[in-house]
């Protein structure tokens, strides 16, 4: 297969999961590690949900296990997240061409979950967060369950902080390299969780662009005038 045939079938994937670094933060203090979650992918670009946006420009390296280290600049946004076009040589295209037709060509055969609730990716993975301050935050679902879910963010509220993601209150149990795991103040309908992690409908068109501050809670039209990121 060549490279142009591999870009002409581009893959779309909806369960991988992986972890990106904006290159102005790499020799930032504090959070600079965030999870993303692959969209599609070919030989000179990828598509990625992500927590924190960039700017058209920035360096990206990310890293997805079924196709290894990627790094390009960002090229555009996209609703949730941004597109990158890689940075590689003629040989590392070729070489990601065949883990690309490799894991097309994969038979998923699942795995059980060991844990007491089976934990699962939300199909719009991208939300907020809402502290008990007032600061309201992009975020990306990385999992979820019934009880809790996991959550990179530009931020790292301590243990035992209390938070809101979408609709959903809850504390911080435990801290990870890319975000934070929280547990929910009482277990969720399983037919209704997904749907209740999502922004708030008042938020969902701000959301990809919202930038950490505190607001009016009580007038979301604030979050409207935070749209600044261009294509």
């Amino acid at each position: 297969m060549t490279i142009g045939d591999a870009n002409s079938k581009e893959l779309h994937v909806g369960a991988v999961t992986g972890r990106y670094v904006l290159g102005s933060r790499t020799s930032m203090l504090g959070i600079n590690v965030f999870a993303c979650r692959l969209r599609s992918v070919s030989p000179t670009s990828f598509v990625a949900a992500a927590p924190v946006v960039g700017r058209v420009g920035d360096e990206v390296t990310a890293s997805f296990s079924p196709f290894g280290t990627l790094h390009g600049r960002i090229s555009r946004h996209v609703v949730d997240g941004f597109v990158v076009d890689l940075d590689a040589t003629e040989m590392e295209r070729t070489a990601l061409a065949m883990r690309i037709e490799a894991f097309r060509d994969r038979v998923w055969t699942g795995v059980a979950d060991k844990r007491a609730e089976r934990r699962l990716m939300p199909g719009e993975p991208r939300s907020v967060l809402i502290t008990e301050d007032g600061m309201v935050v992009p975020c990306l679902v990385v999992d979820y369950s019934i009880a809790g879910a996991a959550v990179s963010a530009d931020t790292h509220p301590a243990v035992g902080a209390r938070i809101t993601i979408g609709h959903v209150p809850g504390h911080v149990v435990r801290l990870f390299d890319v975000g934070f795991a929280v547990r929910f103040d009482a277990p969720q309908s399983q037919d209704e969780i997904e749907e209740l992690l999502a922004a708030p409908a008042e938020w969902q068109d701000a959301v990809a662009v919202l930038k950490a501050r505190k607001i009016d809670t009580d007038d979301p039209d604030e979050l409207f005038a935070l749209t600044d990121y261009g294509d």
